[in-house]
């Protein structure tokens, strides 16, 4: 079993954001005779496979808003993530990409989703819904794009001296083709949107 040394807390690679998935007995593990990439040793990006099929880590962005969507919500509301400048940095060529992610074992649904971003002058933005008494947040159906998940292998982490959990290694990928673009991979926190442009 591969043992990956842990570099940030759980929490940041993990998240509560609310998206439909089916159970692993459904999706399957991956079969062991599928090539498919090897895990990367950093367990808190999101990766995407280029076009010469090797494994990049997305950049993150900060989304400002002015919820926290960490506490409960004071009422039903309605509010805009923004991230600076009008264009993400990482542009990909091809419309039918695929992600790669680590997702604590267990949890279901996982954390991730795509979703469409608005493009403004000088900015980007996504409109998110919160509910009064909840902690958490969601994108509008809308701009949410559709994913089919596959746990491609289950991995040993040691998270201190002796100390170990277990983490899934998967691949996500959207349902349709995607249009050209702003896009962004989300979970639970908004201080660390994975961007990136369709052409």
């Amino acid at each position: 079993m591969m043992l990956i040394k842990f570099a940030r807390p759980l929490l940041t690679i993990v998240s509560l954001a609310w998206i439909a998935l089916l159970a692993p007995t459904a999706t399957g593990w991956a079969n062991r005779s599928q090539k498919f990439p090897e895990p990367p040793n950093d367990l808190t990006r999101i990766y995407y496979l280029s076009a010469d099929n090797r494994l990049l880590p997305l950049p993150f962005e900060p989304g400002v808003t002015l919820l926290d969507v960490f506490l409960p919500a004071k009422r039903n509301e309605i509010a805009r993530v923004v991230l600076e400048g009008s264009t993400a940095r990482t542009v990909l060529a091809y419309n039918n990409p695929r992600f790669y992610v680590f997702v604590a074992d267990k949890m279901d649904p996982p954390p991730h989703q795509l979703v469409r971003l608005t493009s403004k002058r000088s900015a980007r933005e996504l409109a998110i819904s919160v509910i009064k008494g909840r902690k958490g947040y969601a994108p509008f159906e809308s701009d949410n794009v559709r994913l089919e998940h596959r746990i491609l292998e289950r991995l040993q982490v040691e998270t201190s001296k002796g100390r170990y959990i277990f983490v899934n290694y998967m691949e996500i990928r959207p349902l349709a083709t995607l249009p050209p673009g702003e896009y962004a991979v989300i979970g639970d926190s908004l201080s660390d949107m994975a961007t990136f442009r369709v052409q």
